[in-house]
């Protein structure tokens, strides 16, 4: 089945990649290597945190949905001299035998579990992935208050491929507090004519870090520590980002 993901895997990294104002890489690079052993990244994508992992050295296994994604990230790490491994995998029925010192979910991954039951459910999944003393981390957007608007608004216009990439994004906040967001892309040549336009439609959840360090709990996790936009903040005031860590013990 063909979801959004699917549509946006050659413009990710001029899209989404672009999109994360801070250095969560490095964050979670430094996480890794701090651990050590074996890391899964679920929602890996065209690699835009694993192939840095691997990179550094990282014994990193990768897992998405998306099959265009994981093709792109394929062909990323091989222009690198680098072979990743990687599996195809639905988050909420995790397909996995082996165990793992780091479980990453980055980039609000986890907001894509639109029902909070699915997303404590896949938690306790992964927090059974975990070898002794190995830890899950989760990381969301800081939920906020949205508007529902009905007319599509640019987000950017960007440069990409030897021309331009521009998006379009409309928001419904519906009433169970999870919010819809449409997105219309055009990729443009060099001299704005058009090349081609698709369109991505998805449904997230907001979530608290408060609610995700209960989802551990619940699956005997240790709530070791939270983090404010990749630790540039010692406090939730003002945040974007929050990550929760969540051990094994």
């Amino acid at each position: 089945m063909t979801w959004s993901y699917d549509f946006i895997a050659d413009v990710y990294a001029t899209d989404m990649g672009q999109s994360m104002p801070f250095d969560d890489i490095d964050w979670y690079r430094a996480l890794c290597l701090r651990e050590g052993g074996r890391a899964l990244e679920l929602g890996c994508g065209t690699g835009r945190i694993l192939i840095e992992l691997l990179r550094a050295g990282v014994d990193v296994v990768g897992a998405d949905r998306s099959l265009p994604m994981l093709a792109r990230l394929r062909r990323d790490a091989q222009a690198r001299d680098l072979s990743p491994r990687v599996t195809q995998m639905d988050i909420t029925a995790p397909a996995l035998r082996d165990s793992f010192r780091v479980i990453l979910m980055p980039y609000s991954l986890i907001t894509y579990l639109v029902d909070p039951q699915v997303a404590q459910r896949c938690i306790h999944t992964l927090a059974a992935l975990l070898e002794p003393g190995g830890c899950l981390v989760l990381d969301a957007f800081v939920p906020q208050p949205v508007t529902s608007f009905a007319e599509f608004r640019r987000d950017y216009r960007r440069e990409h491929d030897g021309g331009f990439l521009e998006r379009h994004k409309r928001i419904t906040a519906n009433v169970d507090g999870s919010n819809r967001i449409e997105r219309r892309y055009s990729v443009l040549d060099a001299n704005d004519a058009l090349v081609s336009r698709f369109a991505t439609d998805e449904t997230i959840r907001p979530y608290r870090a408060t609610d995700l360090a209960e989802y551990g709990v619940s699956a005997d996790l240790m709530v070791e520590s939270f983090h404010w936009d990749y630790g540039l903040r010692r406090q939730a005031q003002g945040a974007r980002f929050a990550t929760v860590v969540l051990r094994h013990v």
